[in-house]
């Protein structure tokens, strides 16, 4: 278990120490997420991770103006992710992975304009994503692999010009290209969506991990000193040799 409750005794005029923030991780709660929290107009942050609260999110909690961060990973959530929550206006951090929310992806986060980081893997999600998604201009870190999402990743990604971390799988679909890769991206993961065609170049400035495994890319890898860590590339129509900076690099192909 890993968690504590914060407090601030100097963060308003008044002589009372003020919650701030519920770090309640793996403590095996069961239950409801409590509507009250809203009472609680301090707080900043909410984790409840690795739990086995059910439910969905109260509405109530979109009342409360300093909350910036919600965690709540790995727990029995259900229903359709509340379109609501694109009221949560001073959210920066939102991860839903790894519950049972279905239904499509509400256009209503596109309201979150000061969100960096969009969790929402591992669900029973449908649908194609948003395009009210393109709004979110901060977004550095978004993940919405292994659901039943289909069609084809939407051009408006390529305009998030801060995202670091995109992570997109077993997506069917029309075939399609590999759209425009935000600049030296850090974590790239478009695994088993149909794209085909070559890669592009700005694919090859990913940093840490590139990973376009069981696709329908064509083409020759290039020459160019390859540097990031992890590249996968199986499953695809690539021809000719393996160029020397992968094979030095040690990485999987």
């Amino acid at each position: 278990m890993n968690g504590y409750i914060g407090c601030n005794c100097s963060i308003a005029d008044d002589k009372f120490c003020h919650i701030t923030s519920f770090d309640l991780k793996g403590y095996d709660l069961s239950g409801r997420l409590p509507p009250d929290l809203a009472n609680l107009t301090y707080v900043e942050r909410i984790d409840f991770t690795r739990n086995y609260l059910h439910g969905t999110i109260p509405v109530e909690w979109a009342s409360m103006k300093k909350l910036n961060f919600i965690s709540l990973t790995a727990n029995r959530l259900s229903g359709n992710i509340p379109g609501y929550l694109g009221n949560f206006a001073g959210l920066t951090y939102l991860s839903l992975e790894s519950n049972q929310f279905s239904g499509v992806v509400p256009p209503e986060l596109g309201k979150l304009a000061s969100l960096e980081t969009l969790i929402l893997s591992s669900n029973n999600l449908v649908g194609t994503l948003p395009e009210a998604l393109e709004q979110i201009k901060n977004l550095t870190d978004f993940r919405v692999s292994d659901n039943n999402l289909n069609g084809t990743v939407p051009e408006f990604i390529g305009r998030w010009t801060q995202l670091g971390k995109l992570r997109i799988t077993d997506t069917p679909g029309p075939e399609f290209p590999l759209p425009i890769v935000p600049y030296k991206m850090e974590f790239l993961v478009l695994r088993n969506i149909n794209l085909s065609g070559t890669i592009p170049e700005d694919a090859w400035s990913v940093e840490n991990t590139l990973d376009l495994t069981f696709n329908r890319l064509v083409g020759e890898l290039p020459l160019n000193n390859i540097r990031r860590q992890f590249t996968f590339l199986s499953g695809n129509m690539l021809t000719g040799t393996v160029p020397e900076p992968f094979i030095q690099s040690n990485q999987y192909l």
